[in-house]
Order: C-alpha cells, then structure tokens, then sequence
C-alpha cells in the first residue's frame, strides 16, 4: 500500500472546546446548511498539506493549533500540527487529538523546496513513494522535482474549481505551468516521472531569469534585515524554539499547579465567607430575641411588683375601715362575723394565684434566657475561629498570588513573546529559503544543457484510464450516450465531441468529480502511487439531468454517487455537499451534519458558543 488516509481534523485553542471531525477510511460526508463550516473543512485540509494561507473564519477565533491526522502507507500513524497563518508544520509520531504542549518529534517547512528534504511535501512525497520524480515544465525537456502540492490538486477539488471551465488538470486558464500539470497527471498513470535533462535557456529567457534573480536577491536581502538575531542561524533558532518549548511546558505545568492550588484556596475562602455570613446572621437574631425576652422579662417583674401592691392594699383596708363592706358592699348589720376576713382571703388567693402563675413564666423566661446567651457565646466563638481561618486563607492566597501566581505569569508571558520572536525570525528564514530554492532553480536552469522533450501518456494508459472515467459516470447513473476522452495534448474531458467546458456547470462539476475519483481509482488499482484519499467540494449540488424532477434527483444521480463511493471506490472520499444523503448511506458511512441551529444535530464544524448564536 502506497496510500494514506486521513484520520481526523482537529482545531484545539486555550480555553476553547475541540472542534474536530473524525474521518471513515471509507466514505465521510459533511452536509447541511450554508455558512456553517462545511467548505472550511476542505479548506483546512488543504492548509494542512501545504497550502500557504488558510481564511480563517470568526468562529475559528482563540484556536492556536490545527491538527491532522495521517495514517501512513506502513500502518504508523503521525500528526501534523500547524499554526493558523504559520510556515511551520510540526510532525507528531502518534494520533494527537488535542491541545499539545511538547516538543514535536520534527519540524518541517510547509512549502515545497528542491534543495532539502526538510519540508512537508519531500516527506510524504517520500512516504507515498515518488519523492525524486520528476514533472516536465516546457516542451523541450526541462523537468522540476514533483511535489505533493502537485498531486493534491488532483485529488482535493474545492466548490470553485469543482465547477471552473479549467481544465480538471490545470489550475488555471493561464498557460504558466500548464506543461508540469500534464505532466503529473502522466506521473500519476504512468508511475514514471520525466527524465533529468531540462534544456537551455535562450538569450530572451536568460534576461528574464536575470531579472528575477536581481528580484530575489532584493527580497532575501530586505527580509534579513527584518532579522533581529543576525548571529544565529536558522538551525541555532529552531534549537533555541525546542528549548523554549520545553521549558514552556514545564512553566505551563508549574502555572497549572499553582492555578489550582489558588483556586482551591479561593474556594475555601468562599466557604468560609458563606459560613461567616450565617454566624453573623445566627448573632443578629439571637440578639433580636434577646432583646425582645428581656423586655417581656420587664413586663413580668412588673406585674408581679402590682400583684403585691394589690394583695397589700385589700389587706389594709379590710381590717381597718368600719362601715359596709369594701369587697362586696354589704352593710354593717348585714354582715356576719369574721366577713371582712373571709373576704380579704379571697382577694389575698386570686393574687397569690395570679403571682405563682406569672413566677413560673418569668422562671421559663430566665432560663431561656440563659439558654440564649449559652447559644450567642457559642456563636460567637465559632465566628472568631472562622474569621482567624479567612485571614490565614486570605494571607495564603495573597501569598500565592504575590510569590507564586505573579512571578509566573510573568513568566510566561515572557516565554510566549521570546516564543512568538524566534517563530517570526524562523518564519523570515523560512521565506529567504523558498526565495533562495526559486533562485537555484533560475540558475540551474540557464547553466544546464539542452535535453530530450518531455513524451506523452501512451495511448494504453491512456484509453484504460478513460474506460474508468466511464465506468464511474455509469455507476452514478449520468446518463451519457458517447464515450468519454481524455485529451492529454489540450487537456480537456470530452464526452463525444463536446468537452467538458462547453456544458452547464452542473455537468461540469460530476465530470469533475468522476475525473477525480476515477484517477484514483486507476492509480490504486493498477498499483500506481496516489495521495489515497479525494475531498470532493459540492459535486452534486448544480446538478440535474434534463427531465428530471426534483424527487426523482434526491433518488437517481447522488443515491448511487454515494453507493459507488462507498462500496466500489478503492480510496478514500470525503464529500461536501448542502443537500441530504440517501438515508440508507447515513448509517454506513461517517456523516456529520451542519445545522446552523442552536438546539440541531452540530450547529457547525465549531462548537456553538454565545459569540456564534446566529443574529435574532
């Protein structure tokens, strides 16, 4: 196996929730609705393997890191690790799926050089088994060294391209570099690449290439003044990076460890907060009730002072007044021996009555009263032990803050700005070695000597390769009444007369898709070297045969699209499109759906947050 597959795609940042699509070894599919991520997905993927700029998009904000995972032709499987906007791709020997701190087991530059192996498109052009082939750029026989780049136009087709009058082998209309994408498209079905003997320079061309070599000497020589560190070389600074990684992850651990332990002693503080609170509260109603038991002791002392005075009173004027009765009135003659003291004994038992019952509440009183300041004490000593317990929490979190916390943020803060300088400087070195690789080859290509013209895909192949291209349209079910050529001389697709370019781009986009899946197909199954995997953006979306109804369509073409690419197709697809699956794909395939709502299946390829609510 000479393949790779793709595993997984993997945005991580600081405090950001992983957003990652996994990817099936067969068939991935990511569907739904407009503006939420899907074209993103083969935009990053693109990125991943060497593209030089990636669009970010505003949800993507706060990601530092953009990992890919690679299953590679000998089963082992790597992560390349990228920076949004960075020239530098880190390579993990393992399936990294999340925020990495450590040092990676290699750095490659991320654009395509001739002059070193140390790049991303050497090294899986090495795995894939065609690193040192050869592509011809003129008609005369001068050759450049193939990179991946080159093959993964092939191979990832975006929603533009996907439905572009080029060519499905050129990149652009223009006619620069046209000859060396012929030429990997015969890399590809051939398996053989061009050989070594570019030709000679005319004196026009030479006055071109010295034109823009005095160009790139101006520019290298403009970047390295932009270098703050003229002593250390490109080599010393990526040493000086692996250092400083490793001691970033060493702070970053330290800052980890002391974050906790300062959260934990803020939370502690909370608690002990929250405890005080209730013990003040405990406090307060108690002397509330203090206060309202003491007056209600006031009242009973009170009435107990009146019921003597009363008992005193009936006493004295009962014994000592002659004339009717003080209690009851009766006249002298009227009265009965002893009257006046029966009476008063009366009077004397109510307020005795009157005042034991009173004593009794006042006694019930005092030792609740008692009890309360026994409960106040209490409170108030388990107050003073929690507030000396918030000081020392408060002295060990300032302690923390000032000695600890402080110190290491700093730190790091200063770690991460040496960081950020020495990847600018490794990123201006980066850009003086691709200015420098253009240099060389302008001037290898005036001093080397004439050589043989490129020859062309022989007609065998190139028949073989047209019956597949066949092939694929009919398992999709697109109606074709002709055959289907490939012109390898205009580089065009044909379906009878008519090419590629001169239908409707719904056409054109299934003849693109089946170009793509169809070179594939060939390179895998005639044992040739290919990438192993296609990414196909929305070819199915403009697409609608004549007299077809719209029930029909969701049944017909992209029914057997997706069957194809799941039980036939020897590679490995990922699809984007805006319309659903065949509902009997869903449940075979990996199939991630795009909502765009709040409370949907995904609502995108980020996780929802409250910056990326859609606007009401």
């Amino acid at each position: 196996m000479t393949e790779l597959r793709l595993l997984h795609l993997t945005y991580a940042g600081m405090g950001r929730e992983t957003a990652r699509v996994v990817f099936d070894p067969r068939l991935t599919i990511v569907y739904g609705a407009s503006d939420t991520g899907k074209s993103f997905v083969t935009e990053s993927i693109d990125y991943m393997l060497g593209a030089r700029k990636l669009s970010l998009i505003p949800e993507a904000e706060g990601y530092s890191q953009i990992l890919l995972g690679i299953a590679l032709p000998d089963a082992s499987v790597i992560t390349l690790m990228r920076a949004p906007q960075s020239g530098r791709v880190s390579v993990f020997e393992d399936d990294v799926r999340d925020l990495v701190y450590r040092s990676p087991d290699l750095v490659l530059s991320a654009q395509h050089s001739p002059r070193t192996t140390k790049n991303l498109s050497r090294y899986l052009m090495e795995r894939i088994g065609l690193d040192g082939s050869l592509l011809a750029t003129n008609d005369s026989g001068a050759t450049k060294l193939a990179g991946f780049r080159d093959l993964l136009h092939l191979c990832l087709i975006s929603e533009t391209r996907m439905v572009s009058k080029v060519s499905p082998v050129l990149r652009t209309s223009g006619t620069s570099g046209q000859t060396a994408q012929k030429s990997t498209l015969k890399l590809l079905l051939t398996g053989t690449g061009e050989q070594p003997s570019p030709s000679r320079l005319n004196h026009a061309q030479r006055r071109v290439h010295k034109g823009k070599i005095s160009l790139l000497d101006e520019l290298v020589l403009g970047l390295q003044r932009q270098l703050a560190s003229r002593e250390a070389n490109q080599s010393q600074l990526q040493d000086q990076l692996r250092r400083l990684l490793e001691h970033q992850d060493t702070r970053a651990e330290s800052l980890r460890d002391v974050t906790r332990r300062h959260a934990q002693a803020a939370s502690g503080r909370a608690t002990l907060s929250v405890a005080l609170a209730q013990y003040a509260q405990r406090l307060a109603e108690t002397d509330d009730l203090l206060g309202r038991f003491e007056l209600l002791r006031a009242q009973y002392e009170s009435d107990l002072a009146r019921l003597g005075m009363v008992s005193e009173a009936g006493s004295l004027l009962g014994y000592f007044r002659s004339g009717p009765c003080v209690f009851c009135g009766a006249e002298p003659h009227h009265q009965q021996a002893g009257h006046d003291a029966m009476e008063t004994t009366a009077l004397h038992q109510a307020v005795t009555a009157e005042s034991a019952k009173t004593r009794t509440l006042l006694a019930d009183l005092l030792v609740t009263i008692d009890d309360l300041h026994s409960q106040r004490e209490y409170v108030a000593d388990e107050q003073a032990m929690q507030a000396s317990l918030a000081e020392q929490a408060d002295a060990e979190i300032t302690r923390i803050e000032r000695e600890e916390l402080t110190p290491l943020q700093d730190e790091v803060a200063e770690v991460m700005a040496t960081r950020s300088r020495l990847e600018n400087e490794l990123g201006l070195h980066a850009r003086i070695e691709e200015l420098e690789d253009v240099r060389a080859q302008l001037v290898s290509e005036e001093a080397q000597p004439g050589g043989q013209p490129s020859r062309g895909i022989p007609s065998a192949t190139l028949a073989g390769f047209d019956r597949i291209i066949e092939r694929t349209l009919d398992a999709w079910r697109v109606r074709r009444e002709e055959e289907v050529t490939y012109d390898q001389y205009t580089a065009e697709l044909y379906v009878g007369d008519r090419s590629r370019s001169g239908h409707g781009k719904g056409m054109r986009a299934v003849l693109h898709g089946a170009f793509t899946t169809a070179l594939a197909d060939f390179c895998l199954e005639q044992r040739r070297s290919h990438p192993g995997f296609i990414v196909l953006d929305s070819p199915l979306v403009t697409f609608r045969e004549p007299g077809e109804q719209e029930a029909d369509l969701r049944q017909n073409v992209p029914q057997h699209f997706y069957r194809h690419l799941l039980n036939a197709f020897r590679g490995q697809a990922i699809v984007v499109e805006n319309t659903d699956p065949p509902s009997d794909i869903l449940d075979r395939a990996q199939v991630y759906m795009f909502s765009r709502e709040a409370h949907g299946q995904r609502f995108g390829f980020f996780p929802l947050t409250s910056s990326s609510l859609p606007a009401q």
